[in-house]
């Protein structure tokens, strides 16, 4: 790869393109790659164009991501605006990951399972995407709204941090995976079967 890379750039070329460069490495060689083609795209200030079906590339790399499904743009802006303002359902679910609730819109509120948050628009059966990081194990306060009651049934142990699968009868029976790190579920003694309080962001919800 490094050797294919510096063959295109030997002309000085004025764009480049990528076609999945870094699919047949290694987790370790694919980071440290990834971090030299931005480091020598800024440096040489050529234009790239990088295909991968790999998200965290995509996010790590690019100033401007274009998300194409089936051929069709579903959208267009900067990693961060492509994470947390997915224009579809689509972008949501693809670009990192995310929990989908479905939900109700009904008088200006929206229903998911026993809670209720506030939402404009007209009543509808809704698809509610939110991410594992949006549900919040601590800090949680007295008197703090769009609080629940869970159980872990599952915990995959990832280093530092942990997807924890979790069950609530406040909503609806529908499960969530939540970002817990392994220093807060040694603090709180949470295994398998533990109940925890969580509590949700309303303005991290995007409604489809």
């Amino acid at each position: 790869q490094r050797i294919a890379l510096a063959r295109a750039l030997a002309t000085s070329p004025a764009l480049l393109l990528l076609d999945e460069p870094l699919s047949a490495l290694d987790a370790l060689e694919r980071l440290r790659l990834r971090q030299e083609i931005r480091a020598l795209q800024q440096k040489l200030g050529v234009t790239t164009i990088m295909v991968t079906h790999d998200q965290e590339e995509a996010l790590t790399v690019a100033d401007r991501i274009v998300v194409m499904n089936h051929g069709v743009i579903e959208q267009v802006g900067t990693p961060m605006e492509v994470y947390r303002e997915a224009a579809s359902p689509f972008v949501a679910d693809f670009v990192g990951k995310v929990n989908m609730l479905p939900g109700r819109v009904v008088g200006g509120q929206l229903h998911v399972g026993d809670l209720r948050l506030a939402h404009e628009g007209p009543d509808r059966e809704v698809k509610i995407y939110l991410r594992p990081e949006d549900v919040l194990a601590r800090p949680i306060n007295d008197g703090d709204e769009h609080v629940f009651d869970a159980t872990i049934e599952k915990i995959e142990f990832l280093g530092s941090y942990c997807h924890v699968h979790v069950n609530s009868p406040a909503l609806g029976g529908n499960k969530l995976t939540v970002y817990l790190s392994l220093n807060f579920l040694s603090e709180q003694s949470l295994a398998t079967g533990s109940m925890l309080k969580l509590r949700l962001l309303p303005e991290r919800i995007k409604v489809f």
